[in-house]
């Protein structure tokens, strides 16, 4: 009965980040994700969208990128994670459209500066 809450992860923390499952991704989505292999960020295979979410939206999971758009996948996912707080984008700096045709992949993330980080990475994988 209590509302959950994002925040942002504390300074200088190696950021968590959940990606689309290599299983699941073309050999140009896997380059495009791997940009985010870096010093400070610690990207891993997404298990379930739905909990993956969740995480990111109880502040126990930094942020996401994901390279596909099913809505069903993540509508409801992205409303947990802006109504805790946090923040979403496609790499084109555009809000996510559950009606598809965005620019992907697309991240979603406790707080902007999180977000900004992580779809900065993949724009330069572009």
């Amino acid at each position: 009965g209590e509302p959950i809450r994002c925040g942002s992860p504390e300074p200088g923390k190696t950021l968590e980040v959940a990606t689309s499952h290599h299983d699941f991704t073309n050999d140009d989505q896997k380059r495009v994700l791997a940009v985010l292999d870096v010093d400070g960020i610690a990207p891993r295979p997404c298990g379930s969208a739905g909990l993956e979410y969740l995480h990111v939206a109880q502040g126990t999971l930094d942020g996401l990128a994901f390279s596909w758009e099913n809505a069903w996948d993540h509508a409801a996912g992205l409303l947990l994670v802006a109504e805790a707080g946090g923040t979403s984008a496609t790499v084109a700096g555009e809000p996510f459209r559950i009606t598809g045709d965005n620019a992907l992949p697309f991240a979603a993330a406790r707080d902007a500066e999180t977000a900004r980080l992580i779809l900065g990475l993949l724009a330069s994988a572009g």
